[in-house]
């Protein structure tokens, strides 16, 4: 534990931002909303690009698209009223409203629960105004300055430019040598990578520049005999495994399979099947006892049907 001063201090928390502000004495403005999702075999709903619609129900717009070998199938919108520390998970009612879009654009598949491979949820750092239907709140984002602590929250992903834009413009009177902003500075640097390796198709190699970028060539240095091959049923390699453990800051399992690598959203019971060959992979690169293994491996399964199953 340790004292950190700074001149400027940004609360960028998302779904938590109002924790951080309450410490400066500010009232909760947050409104957290659940967004959840299923998870279907491509084969049982092809689809070979995205899908937008409103649903039979609410008209709320769903999206149906292809994603990583499967078909991803969202989203919700309904307030979330468990702890934030707790891992969200799709609720009952929410598979329902989902199977409801589902089955009003595909009758003819009749697809069943036992079609789902995997659900995942998330939440949503929406400003609450009161308003009594979750969808009909602002996605906008804000910033608030309150007693030194500069929060930024709200907004989509898609706008993540013009909110760090904001934030900084915010907070500059506190640094008084930072460079002028620039909204025309390219968002990425060009990455000029030769992938050119026996066993990597052109397919392959955009994976791989597209995912990692620079560090796509040692990514590729890294693996060993059989690693440049794709996990079966998905669309990953294992040498991404290995360099996930390695490289990526994984700290437990779910980390790997959940975050780092998204096998566990991909294959049938998180990836169950193939754990004693992820085993082989990652647990040197951690650094792991088999003690230490088998326990991770027992949480992350625990975990996966709790939060990530049906």
């Amino acid at each position: 534990t340790a004292d950190v001063y700074g001149r400027a201090i940004i609360n960028a928390t998302g779904a938590w931002a109002d924790r951080m502000r309450q410490k400066v004495g500010a009232p909760a403005r947050i409104r957290p909303l659940r967004g959840s999702h299923l998870v279907f075999p491509a084969w049982r709903l092809p689809v070979a690009q995205a899908l937008g619609f409103l649903h039979p129900i609410d008209r709320r717009p769903v999206f149906i698209f292809p994603w990583e070998g499967i078909t991803l199938v969202g989203t919700t919108d309904v307030d979330h009223e468990q702890p934030l520390d707790e891992e969200p998970r799709i609720s009952p009612g929410e598979v329902s409203y989902l199977m409801a879009a589902v089955e009003s654009q595909f009758p003819s598949l009749d697809l069943t629960l036992d079609d789902v491979i995997s659900t995942f949820a998330g939440i949503r750092p929406v400003i609450g105004t009161g308003k009594i239907d979750p969808s009909k709140e602002s996605r906008d984002h804000v910033v608030w300055d309150e007693n030194g602590l500069l929060t930024v929250t709200g907004g989509k992903l898609t706008t993540f430019r013009l909110i760090a834009l904001d934030a900084l413009r915010s907070v500059r009177h506190r640094l008084p040598g930072l460079p002028p902003l620039d909204d025309e500075v390219p968002v990425l640097r060009p990455v000029d990578v030769d992938l050119r390796v026996e066993g990597l198709d052109d397919a392959l190699r955009r994976r791989l520049i597209g995912r990692h970028a620079a560090d796509a060539q040692a990514l590729v240095a890294a693996a060993q005999p059989g690693e440049l091959e794709t996990i079966p049923g998905a669309q990953i390699l294992w040498a991404e495994l290995r360099w996930a453990a390695r490289a990526e800051a994984v700290v437990h399992l779910d980390d790997l399979l959940l975050r780092r690598v998204r096998l566990g959203h991909l294959l049938p019971q998180g990836g169950a099947e193939q754990l004693a060959r992820i085993r082989a992979i990652c647990q040197p690169e951690l650094g792991w006892d088999d003690r230490r293994w088998a326990s991770e491996e027992a949480a992350y399964l625990d975990l996966w049907r709790s939060c990530y199953s049906l």
